[in-house]
């Protein structure tokens, strides 16, 4: 029952939101809008309103179409005479650009803050952006149906550690890695299947050496690639070889997955729980 439930759900979702990484062309009824972030950008046309975004941020590039759009800021600095020009109904930015919200607001340009750093935040951001694009009922169906099936994911604890790398040098042998602290979207994402985080700490990505990798001998190593990191997933494997010892050399437990959406804090991260799962976790 409770898989047919799943399937009934994954199938719903896909029925009413299929084309939502594009509207339809010539469409522009909705409010115009900016994005600030990638993951804020894709969820904008996840929502169905990518023909909305006037301007987006350095750095995206996902959907396609996206990168048609004209860039008005990158992570911490904005063209504010751009933006003026543009005289958007809404921009979106995350917590981290207050800064740039403030310097906004003394211009009268309206913005909303939208937090995706935790799992939960990411189904939220559904909800908040949906308010914003008058589609408030979609927001919720999309939040509320991915919620459940993130459910449908959750596993009793395992007893084991996972350590996440999100990146390092490719092509040659690991001697470092950042990592993921015991917070974030990445974080919730492991413990949603029952593991714990190997690195005890706070700090939401810091660099550990390859000595400490040994030290804390994860079960589990998942090993996040950009999609601009041409090299197959066995050259990427023998990166790691300075580890044979480890438990997760050892056992099959270094597990390579290619592209961004894996750090992402977007709709698309639960593409990346799909193939955690694929994967046996």
């Amino acid at each position: 029952m409770k898989f047919k439930l799943l399937k009934y759900l994954i199938i719903t979702v896909l029925i009413a939101f299929s084309g939502c990484s594009k509207t339809e062309i010539g469409k522009k009824d909705g409010p115009k809008i900016i994005a600030l972030s990638p993951s804020l950008a894709e969820t904008v046309f996840y929502l169905g309103s990518g023909d909305d975004l006037a301007g987006v941020s350095s750095f995206c590039s996902f959907p396609e179409e996206v990168k048609k759009i004209p860039v008005v800021a990158n992570v911490t600095d904005i063209n504010t005479e751009l933006v003026l020009k543009m005289q958007p109904d809404v921009l979106f930015l995350m917590p981290s650009q207050k800064d740039i919200a403030d310097k906004l607001s003394l211009l009268n340009i309206r913005t909303s803050i939208v937090s995706q750093e935790s799992l939960d935040d990411i189904l939220h951001s559904f909800e908040v952006i949906g308010y914003e694009l008058g589609k408030a009922e979609r927001g919720k169906f999309i939040s509320d149906s991915l919620r459940t099936l993130a459910a449908g994911y959750k596993k009793p604890l395992t007893g084991k550690k996972i350590m996440i790398s999100v990146g390092r040098e490719y092509g040659t042998a690991v001697t470092y890695i950042f990592s993921n602290g015991r917070n974030g979207f990445l974080n919730d994402i492991i413990e949603l299947f029952g593991y714990g985080n190997a690195l005890d700490t706070d700090v939401p990505y810091p660099k550990i050496g390859v000595e400490t990798i040994m030290t804390l001998d994860p079960d589990i190593i998942l090993d996040l690639v950009p999609s601009n990191v041409n090299l197959s997933p066995e050259e990427l494997l023998k990166d790691w070889s300075l580890l044979e010892n480890t438990r997760a050399f050892k056992n099959g437990g270094i597990l390579i997955f290619s592209g961004d959406h894996t750090t992402i804090p977007g709709p698309r991260i639960f593409d990346f729980i799909k193939e955690l799962k694929e994967k046996g976790l």
